[in-house]
């Protein structure tokens, strides 16, 4: 296990979860594709969409992989937790949508929730009408 400091200071565990080869959320956890991270704590992560629908998109993503909403365990407590902080962070409780996609709605096979909020980039997209 490898502890890292975060951009907040705080001593994280990087390698004590079960990580998928082929995963983009694997590897943006493990350091091989760069992001910029929102929030950090020892079981997940947040970060701005690379395709966001929102004026603000933010992906709050358990650091175990864990392929879909079915398979969720306790690590849930720990993404609202990060939910919490980042409608704090951003200022966003005046409104927001939190939203699960899965079986043919899940792009990345990597459980995650989308945090939106603010102006819809398309009204067409499915997330917008809800």
């Amino acid at each position: 296990m490898v502890k890292k400091q975060n951009m907040n200071g705080i001593l994280v565990k990087r390698t004590n979860y079960k990580l998928m080869d082929g995963c983009v959320f694997c590897k943006i956890i493990k350091g091989e594709v760069k992001k910029t991270f929102e929030y950090e704590d020892d079981d997940c992560v947040v970060f701005k969409s690379n395709a966001p629908v929102a004026e603000h998109h933010l992906l709050i993503v358990p650091k175990k992989h864990i392929e879909n909403f079915m398979h969720l365990d306790e690590v849930i407590t720990s993404m609202t937790k990060a939910a919490h902080k980042m409608v704090e962070k951003f200022k966003l409780g005046d409104g927001y949508k939190m939203v699960f996609n899965g079986g043919k709605y899940q792009v990345v096979m990597h459980v995650h929730w989308h945090l939106l909020a603010g102006n819809l980039e398309k009204n067409s997209d499915i997330l917008n009408k809800l």
